[in-house]
Parts: C-alpha cells; sequence; structure tokens
C-alpha cells in the first residue's frame, strides 16, 4: 500500500470536509486553524509511521516530499541524475548503480533533514557537500554551522576512465557523504 498517497488523500478529504462544515455554517472554519491544523496531521503520520512496521522502508513512499526517502538504483545506468527532496530522511546509495565511462554527474539535494549519499570505492570522486544551515561531512572531514561546506577529489580523478562528480546540499540539517 502506498501510504503517503493514503495519507494525502485523507488530507484532502479532511481539508474539504471542513470546508464544507463552514460553508453549510455546521462548523466555523477561519482560515488562520490551517496552517497548524497542517502540522498536526504531519505530526500524527510521522509518530504512525513510528509505530506501523515496514513504513517508510520502501523507495519514493512519500507525501509532498515529506518522509523517508530512498531511491532504488539497483542496476540503474547513471549519467546525469538529479535526486531532490523535500522534509525529512534521505539515503541515496550509488553502490548498487552502473556508471558509464566518463564523466558522471549526480546533483543530491534535501530541503530540511538528513541527506546521506554512499559512494561506491572503486570510482575517482570530485564530490561538494555543503548546507545552509547545519553539518556538512565529508568521508573523515567535517563543517558545522551556517554554510558549512566540504570538498574532495581524488588524485586521479583527471586521468580516471569512469568518474563521478557529486555535488549534495541539504538547506537545513546534515548531509554525509561516504564509501561503501
Amino acid at each position: 500500500m502506498r501510504t503517503g498517497r493514503v495519507f494525502g488523500a485523507l488530507v484532502l478529504i479532511g481539508l474539504g470536509v471542513l470546508l464544507l462544515l463552514g460553508n453549510l455554517n455546521i462548523f466555523i472554519f477561519r482560515w488562520d486553524m490551517l496552517g497548524p491544523l497542517f502540522l498536526i496531521l504531519i505530526g500524527v503520520w510521522l509518530v504512525s509511521r513510528a509505530f506501523v512496521p515496514g513504513w517508510g522502508h520502501s523507495s519514493g513512499d512519500v507525501f509532498a516530499g515529506i518522509g523517508e526517502y530512498r531511491p532504488d538504483l539497483s542496476g540503474k545506468e547513471i549519467r546525469r541524475e538529479k535526486f531532490s527532496y523535500g522534509i525529512g530522511d534521505s539515503r541515496v546509495d550509488l553502490t548498487r548503480a552502473t556508471f558509464l565511462d566518463g564523466e558522471n554527474v549526480v546533483e543530491a539535494s534535501q530541503g530540511i533533514g538528513e541527506l546521506r549519499v554512499t559512494v561506491p570505492r572503486d570510482l575517482a570522486l570530485r564530490v561538494r557537500a555543503s548546507a545552509g544551515m547545519g553539518e556538512a561531512r565529508l568521508f573523515d572531514e567535517q563543517d558545522a554551522g551556517i554554510d558549512p561546506h566540504v570538498e574532495f577529489q581524488s588524485q586521479d580523478y583527471a586521468t580516471a576512465t569512469r568518474k563521478l562528480n557529486l555535488t549534495a546540499h541539504v538547506g537545513l540539517g546534515a548531509v554525509r557523504v561516504t564509501r561503501a
């Protein structure tokens, strides 16, 4: 079951019912209640996910970019890829992907939360990890605070047959890049 879609549908149904009840003068609906109501619904959804086995462990079981994101890259050919997510926890495991000869470019970004990218050991790498505010960790190096960033380039990057140019960024939170 796509729990993210079910949650999204329930949110829309709930808001529709509230607006209908307001129009019928059964319930007084004030627009300033919409923001807190939405936050409460998101909170209930996140808490319920912690208690229901299997929620959040699939690839792409999300609602409007909120929750956990783990794309399945098994056997996927990478040349130029972008992975972007809103709020939550993202894990981009590039070790199962197939990298072609030449420079392969991957951009991974997260709005709020934690972004973890795992890269294969056998590729030449150029990596830039940054955050608007939070922590950027690249292998054993880290920087934290406002606008932290760390960079790395393999010594053989210029001459390697297969190479990965990775940019990983999080707006607010933590970005971590590790080798498998």
